[in-house]
């Protein structure tokens, strides 16, 4: 049998132990997707994410500085260079730029956390806010679906995804709305429920068209009140942290009716869609587009969506404003 390699040992405050903490302390403030939002919580996904960040970041030290050498490392020795480095590898990887900004943030985080009393009371020695800064790509121009591609979107749909469909346009519904939306919290005049990605209150009046469809799959399903308005066929929510039936329902639709990722956007376009009907109905404010959204900040939702339609959009938006008045 072949003996194992020896371990480099690791010195006390070093890099890898103060990441290590910070995933732990990231860790125990993670709450389950069944459970309300707390200040302070992040979901699995998120710390599952985050963890993956920080040790990107870590074998960037390592091919920086050599085999294991973040296990010996202090943040004294942690360099502008370092980080400048790091940055403009982001960047060349082709991140966005707030995923780049994520990154970095997640970093001085851990250079934060080196100030506790257990990994030494450690301080950088340099000063943070003057590295040069590389910015990732700017987000994407969304592409919204045609007024064609939704026309047979909905005719190649069955009654639950010609519900999920107009949920996800009158509502903003995304797939993870969709699989926390219960029995009840529609209903024909008004909703009223929270996003679970944000806990932020989200209520308005339910459009005609949304109010019917959503009450002829109740009708049929027969699902008591409080109980989920969509499963998957085994009973179970329709996203998992390892499944998202949404989106295999989206993909296999979009190709059952010709249509490829490369011609029609994921089931999250059906959200920026109605979003921008939302925000370009006379007297709409960014207050009023923030609580349809569920977000929790106005000024992205004020650069995004409170603007001019764009001409190519008109018949679209037009369109489905009309649908959804008519029950």
């Amino acid at each position: 049998m072949k003996p194992r390699a020896k371990q480099a040992p690791v010195l006390a405050g070093c890099l890898l132990e103060i990441a290590s903490g910070f995933l732990e302390s990231e860790k125990l403030r993670t709450r389950s997707s069944h459970e309300p939002r707390r200040r302070g919580t992040i979901i699995e996904p998120v710390y599952r994410d985050r963890k993956k960040q920080v040790r990107d970041f870590l074998e960037f030290l390592n091919l920086q500085h050599g085999a294991g050498a973040v296990g010996k490392l202090r943040l004294a020795d942690l360099t502008m260079e370092d980080i400048e480095a790091y940055n403009r590898i982001l960047v060349k990887r082709g991140f966005s730029d707030s995923q780049v900004v994520k990154r970095l943030q997640l970093i001085k985080a851990i250079i934060d956390r080196a100030g506790r009393p257990e990994h030494g009371k450690q301080l950088l020695t340099w000063n943070w806010d003057s590295r040069d800064v590389s910015h990732g790509t700017p987000p994407g121009e969304r592409v919204l679906p045609t007024r064609k591609q939704l026309v047979r979107m909905l005719r190649g749909a069955d009654l639950r995804g010609r519900t999920m469909i107009w949920l996800g346009i009158g509502l903003g519904f995304g797939a993870k709305d969709m699989a926390a939306i219960r029995v009840g919290q529609i209903v024909e005049d008004a909703y009223d429920l929270r996003r679970a990605k944000t806990g932020v209150e989200r209520y308005g009046t339910t459009p005609p068209r949304v109010w019917r469809y959503v009450s002829l799959y109740q009708q049929r399903e027969k699902r008591p009140a409080g109980q989920l308005l969509f499963v998957t066929r085994n009973g179970v929510p329709l996203v998992q942290s390892t499944s998202n039936a949404v989106t295999q329902w989206w993909d296999k639709l979009r190709k059952r009716v010709g249509e490829s990722k490369e011609t029609l956007p994921g089931f999250y376009t059906l959200r920026h869609l109605g979003a921008t009907e939302f925000a370009s109905r006379p007297g709409a404010s960014i207050s009023d587009v923030r609580r349809w959204l569920g977000h929790a900040a106005g000024s992205d939702v004020a650069d995004t969506y409170m603007r001019t339609v764009r001409p190519e959009y008109r018949e679209v938006v037009e369109w489905v404003r009309a649908r959804l008045q008519r029950g």
